[in-house]
């Protein structure tokens, strides 16, 4: 496991004896949020949009949490791994107690965050991945960025045993989004991505995406994509933070875009790695986007669900 610095609540320790409480609501409840940025060069990116979605998660499950203090701590840790480039992963459960569906009244949440190496994604950008579909099992609430990912890892690994690099969520014949990724089809030379909502998260990399796609002169469509659109599409890749932009070559068997990246994805990887390896700020990247990058509010409370 390579893994350069582990934070906990605050303070650096060592990876390898690293520990939590056993009575973390995060261990038994999946009771947190968390959230994952990237560095460029020495720059992480993206930084407002990452805590602005952070903070909504946080916001949206009920936990009180100082962002001046994480956002303190997440730069402290990045500036103690000395990685220009790497990922950072932080999480935010409700706190310690004994087992109990309702929580009590004075919990103090707990802060966890570890860097790592950014990874290698060349193969992936140039030989594009294969991609599975797999049957909508998750919670109503995908806006948020919540601790609850057993269907998402039950999805990647269909797609790991079927030889595959992601799965993509299918509900009513559409495709929602994959296990951890954004989805997005070219049809007709149209940029079709599903528009946001509480079934889909605000993915910050999607937002840079289509700010790309609008400077490229790309039209843009947010609307789902249907499985036979998937399946018949141009071309069609998946984003993410920590995975950048991935043409998608092939889906459940369907050969897509020729078996290999097609040219308008190429064109959308290229300016994306331009703006980021350049030193470019996601703030100056979106900054007359007219796509937005959280959605309205979802609460239960609010009769937002349907």
């Amino acid at each position: 496991m390579i893994m350069a610095l582990v934070m906990i609540n605050g303070k650096i320790v060592d990876s390898t004896e690293a520990t939590v409480s056993v009575w973390d609501r995060g261990y038994y409840f999946g009771d947190g949020v968390y959230e994952v940025i990237q560095s460029y060069a020495g720059k992480l990116w993206g930084v407002t949009p990452h805590f602005r979605r952070f903070e909504r998660s946080l916001r949206e499950i009920g936990i009180a949490f100082d962002m001046d203090r994480i956002k303190r701590w997440v730069n402290e840790a990045f500036a103690a791994a000395k990685m220009p480039d790497c990922v950072i992963y932080w999480q935010v459960t409700r706190g310690c107690e004994l087992r109990s569906h309702t929580p009590g009244p004075d919990l103090q949440p707990q802060f966890f965050l570890y860097v790592k190496p950014a990874p290698n994604n060349t193969q992936w950008i140039t030989q594009g991945i294969s991609a599975i579909t797999y049957p909508e099992i998750r919670w109503k609430r995908c806006d948020i960025k919540s601790l609850n990912l057993l269907p998402n890892v039950m999805a990647a690994k269909a797609a790991k045993d079927a030889g595959a690099h992601e799965a993509l969520f299918v509900e009513a014949d559409t495709i929602v989004e994959g296990s951890s990724s954004t989805y997005f089809a070219i049809l007709g030379g149209t940029l079709v991505t599903r528009a946001l909502d509480h079934q889909v998260l605000p993915s910050v990399t999607r937002q840079a995406v289509l700010a790309l796609t609008e400077g490229l002169d790309i039209p843009v469509e947010e609307r789902p994509v249907t499985i036979q659109e998937a399946y018949g599409a141009d071309e069609a890749f998946v984003s993410s933070s920590g995975n950048e932009i991935r043409p998608i070559v092939n889906l459940d068997g369907h050969e897509i875009s020729g078996g290999k990246p097609g040219q308008l994805t190429g064109r959308i990887v290229q300016a994306f790695l331009k703006h980021t390896r350049s030193g470019g700020s996601f703030d100056d990247l979106v900054r007359h986007t007219r796509f937005a990058l959280l959605p309205a509010d979802h609460s239960v409370e609010a009769g937002n669900l349907r």
